[in-house]
């Protein structure tokens, strides 16, 4: 089926392509911020990557926790820069919706329903978040990801965000690693008697399981 420029403009803006025109927006809305961004030596890419936590230490303190985890590594989520995840999820998400309704008018004069196309959109956008992006991954460098392992952390300087961290009884300390990346685990001192109060900043000895041991920082 050939399409001319209105054919395809009444193609984009139909009702049942609507929610892959909009995906479609949002992609060419990043791609101009960031053009306008590295015009000016600042990148909404490394920008985003600075705030967004890349662990949260929690994996084996709740089973929910843990699968969330692993749905999110196997849609490579922990292998690529949020950003270029997103951009990924949206294009696969856009082409996926378009390809799925231009075969099927082509086929049957008729587009898809919302209710056949959106769950074929999110299933071809989820293999490809997980094979795409690995293939992104493999070729992107390793300082570009910016991605460090839990154990990776050893030897940072973190400081405790909530409650009061004893021995036994781990609080949460905010940590950043040499990408400027943010991190969230559990701490407690190495030793008993030894208190971490919300603010205390402490250096990362040694995990054990999803527990960090620590120590109090002295700068």
């Amino acid at each position: 089926m050939h399409m001319d420029a209105t054919t395809m403009v009444d193609f984009l803006l139909t009702q049942a392509n609507l929610p892959f025109t909009i995906s479609l927006s949002f992609v060419v809305i990043l791609a101009v911020l960031e053009a306008l961004s590295l015009s000016v030596g600042f990148s909404l890419v490394k920008a985003l990557e600075k705030w967004a936590p890349r662990d949260t230490g929690l994996e084996h303190t709740d089973v929910s926790v843990n699968g969330l985890a692993s749905v999110a590594s196997w849609l490579c989520l922990d292998k690529l820069p949020l950003l270029i995840w997103f951009v990924l999820a949206l294009v696969s998400f856009t082409l996926a919706g378009f390809v799925s309704n231009y075969i099927a008018l082509t086929l049957y004069s008729n587009l898809l329903p919302q209710s056949a196309a959106l769950p074929i959109a999110l299933f071809v956008t989820a293999f490809a978040c997980r094979y795409i992006g690995e293939a992104i991954a493999s070729v992107l460098p390793r300082n570009e990801l910016g991605i460090v392992s839990t154990d990776g952390l050893l030897g940072s300087v973190g400081t405790v965000t909530v409650g009061c961290a004893i021995k036994g009884n781990p609080s949460e300390a905010l940590v950043q690693d040499q990408y400027q990346q943010k991190h969230y685990v559990l701490v407690e001192p190495e030793s008993k008697g030894i208190e971490f109060n919300s603010g205390t900043q402490v250096v990362l000895l040694r995990r054990e399981g999803g527990v960090w041991s620590a120590a109090r920082f002295d700068s």
